[in-house]
């Protein structure tokens, strides 16, 4: 089971396992100690408390299905095989999201549900999108990709997991709004439920230097940033998921971006990461915006530090 499916395997609680065994002696820790200090027989529910860590055993046990922990005799430690700067003790934990978008879309059959689901977000378009877990099942009957997204659990373990996993990897945001859509600011009283905007600003952010192997003021043809972004993450046009995706609720026309990656990519511009060109004589790939649409054959990284 991936943990899309494991509603409590969540990443704040994959992250605070991770968080400790950095800083912990040779990134070890017996299971029981790390189990006591992590989860707290006082914490736990039910007659027989010391027998129950639900939370933390299903982020322990999906943390090491993944390849992001080992399990050891009685030692739990994070895997070696990580390269060093995921498992630095001052860059690991930043790096966490990048590291488990690697381990969960990287031949890893347990989280192919979970990819499909991203890449299936990220074919919307970000103009009209579904924000709520009620508006996705309605898209997806219509769409007709309910089977082929496995959407077959409860809704509300689905919604949770999915808007906690997106807007942790970066590829989504979330707001909060009152029944009538309006903001809420304050009025901790109030009811709120929280809307999802698949919008992957955060993951691109992050990975800009790595897209562009590091050398600032590089220049790339749209199409060798998108081949490139798609070989490192498969939810992207181009990507395994995305094409699993797209041939069942159709295909983009050619040269095309989907507007949510367009979108991310004029912020990136506006904040002054990358610059979006057009050369003459070179091939154009289409950036819709709304109503309107951009053609561009270039990115260029301005140096800027993401």
């Amino acid at each position: 089971m991936s943990v899309l499916k494991t509603a409590l395997a969540t990443p704040s609680r994959m992250r605070g396992i991770f968080r400790y065994l950095l800083q912990a002696p040779k990134q070890r820790e017996n299971r029981e100690k790390l189990t006591g200090l992590l989860s707290p027989d006082q914490l736990s529910e039910g007659k027989n408390k010391s027998a129950e860590h639900p939370m933390f055993n299903a982020a322990l046990r999906e943390s090491i299905k993944c390849g992001l922990l080992i399990e050891e005799n009685e030692d739990i430690s994070i895997n070696l095989e990580l390269p060093e700067a995921f498992r630095h003790p001052q860059t690991g934990d930043n790096l966490l999201p990048d590291t488990l978008v690697q381990l969960f879309f990287a031949d890893n059959e347990d989280e192919e549900d979970l990819g499909r689901l991203i890449a299936w977000y990220l074919a919307q378009d970000i103009y009209d999108a579904p924000d709520t877990w009620e508006k996705v099942e309605k898209l997806v009957a219509e769409q007709g990709v309910a089977e082929s997204l496995d959407l077959k659990i409860s809704s509300n373990t689905l919604s949770g997991q999915v808007e906690d996993w997106m807007c942790y990897l970066g590829f989504a945001w979330g707001h909060a709004s009152d029944s009538n859509k309006k903001l809420v600011v304050a009025e901790p009283t109030a009811y709120f439920r929280r809307n999802l905007v698949a919008e992957p600003t955060a993951y691109l952010r992050r990975n800009l230097n790595d897209l562009f192997q590091g050398e600032a003021k590089a220049k790339l043809s749209i199409r060798e940033f998108i081949d490139r972004l798609a070989k490192k993450c498969p939810v992207f046009e181009n990507g395994k998921f995305r094409d699993q995706v797209e041939e069942k609720i159709g295909f983009r026309l050619p040269n095309h971006l989907s507007t949510s990656t367009a979108f991310a990519l004029f912020r990136l511009q506006d904040d002054g990461y990358i610059k979006l060109i057009r050369e003459s004589d070179a091939d154009l790939f289409v950036f819709p915006s709304g109503d309107k649409e951009a053609g561009f054959s270039h990115i260029i990284l301005t140096g800027v530090e993401p």
